[in-house]
Parts: C-alpha cells; sequence; structure tokens
C-alpha cells in the first residue's frame, strides 16, 4: 500500500513538472506566445518635406541625429548605462521593454546585435533664413515664413519612421523577437525649391554682423528676374528655443525685410524719373542748406549749403534743397502717380500668398501744399517703405527699365530627388532705358565721390543711393530715432545683383550701409568667381 501511494506521488509530480515545463516553453517561445501577444509599433521620427536653395543646398533637415533601437537584452544594460544612466535602464530595459533612444551625441558603432542605430534629421540645425524660413508647432505644421505659407507643399513630401515588434499584455517585448523598421518615405528627397542662394544668404548674414547691425536688414535681389537671393533680418530669434526671444525688447520674431520704415533720400531717385517723365529739365539752383516752402523751412543735410549744383552733383551728394525745388515743379499728383508705378504703397506677394507689409503713401489730399510736396520729394512724411520694394525699385533702373515682381519659389524636387522647375512670369518695361542710363550715371558718382565712398571696391563699379530718414518717433532717452539706408547695384557696366541695407536707431546710410554692402558684394563676386571668400 505504501509503495502505491509513493508511485502515484511520483507520477502526480511528473505530470505537474511536465505541465510546468509546457507552461514554461509556451510562455517564452514566441510561436506559442504569439497567441496572447500583439505587434507594438513606436513612432522613432517624422520629417517634413526639405526645402532647398537654387542650388539644391538643404536649408533644413541638413543635420543628422542618431537613434537608438535598443532590445532589453543583458548584452545591451552596460551600453545604454553609459549613455543614459543607471535609473534609466533599471526602469526600461531591465523590466523588459523595447526602448528608443534621440540622442545629438556622437554615439559609437556598436558591435551587438540587440542595438540598432538609425541616421535621423534635425529640422532646424543653423541659424541660416531664419525670418524668411519661419518655424513649425508641436502638430509639425508650419507657423510662419515659408514652412506656412508652403505648408501643404512641404507636407506631402514628409515621412515618418517607426519600428514594430511583438509584445506581451503588459507591453514587454517578447524574448528572442525581431524588429521591423517601417520607413514610410521617411529618407525621400521631396521637397520645395527656393531662389535663396544658401551661400549669398550667408554672406549677407555675416555682413551685417560684421557691420554691426544689430537691428535690420539686408535683401539681396538678381537683377534680371528681381529672385530674392538672399533675405535677412536682426536680431534673429532660436527657432529651437522660442521662449527666450518672447521677451525680447528688441523684437527678434520681426521680419524687418519686408516691414515698412520711413525711407528718407532713396526716394530721391523717384523724384528724379518722375522729372524726366514729365519733360522737367534738370537746371542747376544755389542751395543755401536750406530751403522756405509755405511757411517752412527745410534745412538741407549739408547745413552751409552745396553752392551751385546741378542734378548729378545733387543725387550722389544727397542735396534736399535741390529736391524739394525739383520736386514742386513736378507737383504732388505726378509724384504720387510714380511712386505707385514703382509698387511703393503695394505689398509684395512673394509668392503662394507670403506677403510683405505694403508700406504707406500720402494721399493726394495730404499733398496741398508746397511744403507737403517738397517733404514727400526727398522721401519724408506719411511715405514708408519695405528693405525689398526699395530693392525691386532699383531692380528697374538696373534692369533698363524691366519691372518684374520679386519672389521666391522656384520649384519642386520630386520623391526621386529630380528638380521640377516653375515657369516664371516675364518682366514689363515700365521706364525707358534712357532714363535709367541718366539715373544710373548719377548713382555712380554717389559711390566714387558722394555720400556712399565707403562702398567702393577696386574689383568692379557700383551705382548707389544713400538715406537718412527721421521717424518722428523718439527714445526713452529723447532722441529721435532715426533709419539709414544704402542701396545699390553692381557690376555698374553689367548689373547682376541689387543690394538693400537698412539699420534702424542708424546714423547715415554712407557709414552705417555702404560697407556692409561693399563686404556683400566683394563677397558675392568673390563667390560668383570661384575665389576665396574671407
Amino acid at each position: 500500500m505504501k509503495k502505491r501511494i509513493i508511485a502515484c506521488l511520483v507520477v502526480l509530480s511528473l505530470c505537474f513538472s511536465s505541465l510546468g515545463l509546457r507552461l514554461y516553453f509556451i510562455t517564452s517561445n514566441s510561436e506559442y506566445a504569439s497567441f496572447q501577444s500583439d505587434i507594438r509599433v513606436k513612432d522613432i521620427d517624422e520629417k517634413r518635406g526639405n526645402i532647398y536653395d537654387c542650388n539644391g543646398e538643404l536649408l533644413v533637415n541638413n543635420e543628422k541625429g542618431t537613434v537608438l533601437l535598443v532590445k532589453p537584452d543583458i548584452s545591451t544594460f552596460s551600453i545604454i548605462t553609459e549613455i543614459k544612466g543607471k535609473d534609466f535602464v533599471k526602469d526600461t530595459l531591465m523590466k523588459g521593454y523595447f526602448t528608443v533612444i534621440k540622442t545629438n551625441e556622437n554615439v559609437a558603432d556598436y558591435n551587438n546585435s540587440n542595438i540598432v542605430k538609425l541616421d535621423t534629421f534635425k529640422r532646424f540645425s543653423d541659424s541660416t533664413a531664419v525670418h524668411l524660413i519661419g518655424y513649425t508647432d508641436q502638430s509639425n505644421n508650419g507657423v510662419c515664413g515659408i514652412e506656412k505659407y508652403y505648408n501643404k507643399e512641404i507636407k506631402k513630401y514628409s515621412g515618418k519612421l517607426s519600428v514594430a515588434f511583438s509584445a506581451d499584455a503588459l507591453g514587454r517585448m517578447l524574448v528572442g523577437e525581431k524588429t521591423e523598421i517601417r520607413d514610410n518615405n521617411y529618407y525621400n528627397g521631396g521637397g520645395i525649391n527656393l531662389t535663396i542662394d544658401k551661400t549669398i544668404q550667408t554672406i549677407t548674414e555675416t555682413a551685417l554682423k560684421n557691420g554691426k547691425i544689430s537691428k535690420g536688414a539686408a535683401v539681396v535681389l538678381d537683377v534680371k528676374t528681381s529672385a530674392i537671393k538672399a533675405v535677412a533680418s536682426t536680431p534673429i530669434y532660436d527657432r529651437n528655443n522660442l521662449v527666450i526671444s518672447l521677451n525680447d525688447e528688441d523684437s527678434p520674431f520681426i521680419n524687418r525685410a519686408f516691414s515698412a520704415y520711413p525711407v528718407g533720400s532713396v526716394f530721391k531717385t523717384v523724384t528724379a524719373i518722375s522729372a524726366l517723365d514729365n519733360n522737367i529739365e534738370f537746371s542747376q539752383i544755389d542751395c543755401k542748406g536750406y530751403t522756405e516752402k509755405s511757411g517752412n523751412i527745410f534745412h538741407c543735410n549739408k547745413r552751409d549749403g552745396h553752392g551751385i549744383i546741378d542734378f548729378k552733383t545733387a543725387l550722389s551728394q544727397s542735396c534736399n534743397t535741390y529736391f524739394i525745388e525739383l520736386g514742386t515743379k513736378i507737383g504732388g499728383e505726378a509724384l504720387l502717380k510714380a511712386a505707385k508705378k514703382f509698387g511703393f504703397g503695394k505689398a509684395i506677394d512673394i509668392g503662394n500668398g507670403y506677403i510683405t507689409e505694403s508700406g504707406t503713401l500720402p494721399d493726394l489730399n495730404d499733398l496741398n501744399s508746397d511744403a507737403a510736396v517738397g517733404n514727400f520729394s526727398f522721401g519724408q512724411g506719411k511715405l514708408t517703405a519695405t528693405p525689398l520694394q526699395i530693392a525691386s525699385f532699383y531692380c528697374v533702373i538696373a534692369n533698363s527699365g524691366i519691372y518684374n515682381e520679386p519672389f521666391i519659389y522656384s520649384g519642386i524636387t520630386d520623391y526621386n530627388g529630380e528638380y521640377v522647375p516653375e515657369s516664371q512670369k516675364k518682366g514689363k518695361r515700365i521706364l525707358s532705358k534712357q532714363i535709367c542710363e541718366t539715373i544710373a550715371e548719377a548713382m555712380l558718382e554717389t559711390t566714387k565721390s558722394g555720400t556712399g565712398t565707403m562702398a567702393y571696391s577696386p574689383l568692379f563699379q557700383t551705382a548707389s543711393k544713400t538715406a537718412t530718414a527721421q521717424s518722428g518717433t523718439y527714445d526713452k532717452n529723447g532722441n529721435e530715432i532715426k533709419y539709414s539706408w544704402f542701396v545699390g547695384f553692381f557690376p555698374y557696366e553689367k548689373p547682376e545683383y541689387v543690394i538693400c541695407i537698412m539699420k534702424e536707431n542708424g546714423s547715415s546710410g554712407g557709414s552705417d550701409g555702404a560697407p556692409v554692402f561693399k563686404e556683400i558684394s566683394e563677397n558675392i563676386y568673390k563667390y560668383e568667381n570661384n575665389r576665396d571668400i574671407s
């Protein structure tokens, strides 16, 4: 009897042992475990479509990041501890969880089958063209700039990277299971192309910094097409840390290149063109340093006067008195008509509804006296314009009278990396070649012997115009805020680029903007002639 009881106990023990082994086999073998598991998918990264410059250089997504896909295996514990620390490993890998680790650090390649290293992309890695390109929100949609106005086109080429694996009911990765990396167009090369030249953009931004223009802007346009080659605004904001710029009193979120400011003497060329269009001769005058109109005294920029002065000298020396006398001869209606013809008071749509400020023009009723007309004739009063508008106007002179509206979009790059250009509008003549040559000759003298001599370069000749505009507003110390301007084109004989620089709280266009123009123009020249930019 006793032997039978012992035999029964042995049989029962064997049965329970067999059952235990069977249960262990089921829970540890993926083939059987799949009956009580499911497929988990972890998102690794999402990438918006690319933004390229005119040469196919990336303006975003141009810095690689690193992602590690780590299996919960004893062989990975010490490696990940070095990167993320003991607590991280204890709370994730040691508990059986498959882990995705994003890092910006240079991570060594591991000879470990349980760690997979992938390249990802950082959207904003530098400060190139910050205001133009803009930034995105947490939903990966554009908030401002190109990111906003071309959001639909950019998102078309977006992609996603994820990883799938088998897990138990608690989300723990099953032992011995493989991962499946899912690339949903993440590494495709599709995106949009801009007219910006990244090298010229960098040259422009560097020149503003070297010129100590802490608040201001610069625009570079292609003379023949008015394609925007560079647009820079200072100060800039950090696209990866927007919060720190929110309370900055210098307003870094404003794109000053597309914002309107008092323009001053860069408007004098409009007055000169209007006189030529209306067959008003450029006679000499005697500048005594001031003139009186409708009981108002207007001072020249040279308080002791220029003496007997002709048109070419008046433009190159920026004589207020000469252009006040010329403007009152022309009359307010003709001046206003000329300003409108060249785009003053009208916003510019650079593409897809990306619209600049329009600036302001006086009404004809505002120009009801010689004093008001005289004020308008040298760019003061209710007149404001953006740096882009000023550059666009001077493009007409440099382009022998042909007007093209500035634009920023040039086409797309498809999924395969092939560039598909956008057809561009043809320009239209709005000014005679002869008038343009007359104005350009006077602008050449500005650089040679006038107010713009600091822009002179031994590499080529430059036509230019300076301005220092009063604003009628004052800082906390009671000093009037002035805006200095410098605009010009080069090479004079066969113009290729127009460059416009504006500085807030400036002293004069000749001292503030001319050196910046020189640096930008010379470095563009060196760049295009394959010379070292230094």
